[in-house]
C-alpha cells in the first residue's frame, strides 16, 4: 500500500504544468480557426475565422477577424483590447453592444460580451493545449437564460 502511495506521489510530480494562456502572445500575429456552429432550428454549419493581431500605437491589442460562415457573405470584426489587471482584459468589439471582458486563469480565457445582431450574451471560453499552438474554442450565444447556439472548435498559432 506504502509502494503504490508512493508510485502516485512520483506519478504526480512527474506530470508536465498545465499550459498557461498568454492571450496576447498567442493572438500576436496569424491565427487560424476551425469551428462548427449549431444554431437553434438550424443544422451545423462551418465557421472559418482568419485572425491577425498585434498592438496599435497606443499600445492597445488589436485582433482583426474575417470570418467565413457557412451561407453567409464573408465579413471582418475588430477586437481593440487593453489589460484591466492581473489576468483581466476590457475593451470593444466591433459587433458587441458595450464592452468585452476577458478573464484569464491558467490555461483558460472566458470571454463575455453582448452582440449587436439579436442582443445575444456570448460566453467563450478557449483553453490552451499542450502543444502550446492550440486552443479549444466553446461559445454559446444565450437571450433570456436560453442557449440559441453553440460554436465548438479550435483555434491554431500559424506564426
Amino acid at each position: 500500500m506504502i509502494f503504490a502511495a508512493l508510485l502516485g506521489l512520483a506519478a504526480a510530480a512527474a506530470a508536465p504544468d498545465p499550459p498557461k494562456l498568454d492571450m496576447t502572445a498567442f493572438f500576436a500575429g496569424k491565427s487560424h480557426a476551425d469551428n462548427v456552429i449549431k444554431i437553434a432550428f438550424h443544422g451545423p454549419h462551418k465557421l472559418i475565422v482568419d485572425s491577425v493581431g498585434g498592438r496599435n500605437k497606443e499600445g492597445e491589442f488589436v485582433l482583426v477577424d474575417t470570418i467565413r460562415e457557412e451561407g453567409k457573405p464573408v465579413r471582418t470584426r475588430t477586437w481593440v483590447m487593453h489589460p484591466a489587471g492581473d489576468g483581466h482584459f476590457t475593451g470593444f468589439l466591433s459587433d458587441a453592444v458595450g464592452p468585452v471582458d476577458v478573464i484569464v486563469r491558467g490555461d483558460t480565457a472566458t470571454i463575455t460580451y453582448v452582440m449587436k445582431d439579436g442582443n445575444l450574451k456570448i460566453i467563450e471560453q478557449i483553453q490552451a493545449q499542450s502543444d502550446g499552438k492550440t486552443l479549444a474554442n466553446h461559445a454559446v450565444a444565450k437571450k433570456f437564460g436560453i442557449t440559441f447556439a453553440r460554436v465548438e472548435g479550435t483555434i491554431r498559432k500559424l506564426d
